[in-house]
């Protein structure tokens, strides 16, 4: 029974995967601290996109290597470099 539920779910898995790939976009939100791309990464609907003190765009071309990682409740953050920036910036997953 157990295997016929996972199998029902695959689709949904597929299709979701597809759906993430066609709203990537050509530059993603760094913030100063990690509180702050915390604070976006937990936003829901229109919240997401207010503006966060020391948050950013930042084209992904700009975007270099980890610097540092972080993981609270099983979510991923990293601060990685940025061309310009001077230090590293919280990449809001």
């Amino acid at each position: 029974m157990r295997s016929q539920t996972l199998l029902a779910a695959l689709p949904l898995v597929c299709l979701g995967s597809g759906l993430a790939s066609a709203q990537d976009r050509t530059t993603v939100t760094a913030c100063d601290t990690l509180i702050a791309a915390r604070r976006i990464d937990a936003a829901t609907g229109p919240a997401r996109d207010a503006p966060e003190a020391g948050c950013r765009q930042v084209p992904k071309a700009d975007i270099g290597s980890v610097e540092q990682r972080a993981l609270i409740g099983g979510a991923p953050y990293e601060c990685m470099t940025i061309t310009g920036a001077g230090r590293c910036l919280w990449v809001v997953p």
